[in-house]
């Protein structure tokens, strides 16, 4: 079920913060039709300055959702160094022929 959540949450929060990235270019836009100034610069300062925030929270949100609700197959692992982490990791099938050791 968390991997369910997980893809949910992440998705809605990619179609949000698309929905605010055409948001801010007609904010950019829009101001920068009011300024006196060039308005390639005004277009930039308002795009850049509203789109940089909104992915950097937007990624924020994905790493939090990820480690709310871990995918099947990763968990939470206290790594020397590194402190709390997401591992993924995968269990392999054991083999029909088992090796043997042979000793000289």
């Amino acid at each position: 079920m968390n991997s369910y959540k997980q893809h949910l949450y992440i998705s809605g929060i990619r179609i949000t913060a698309n929905a605010l990235m055409v948001a801010a270019v007609f904010a950019a836009a829009y101001q920068s039709s009011r300024s006196f100034n060039s308005a390639e610069l005004v277009f930039c300062a308002w795009f850049f300055g509203i789109s940089i925030p909104l992915w950097a929270g937007a990624f924020w949100l994905t790493r939090l959702v990820r480690r709310r609700f871990p995918a099947e197959g990763v968990s939470m692992v206290e790594l020397p160094r590194k402190g709390l982490s997401l591992v993924s990791w995968r269990v392999l099938e054991s083999s029909s022929h088992s090796l043997t050791v042979q000793r000289s």
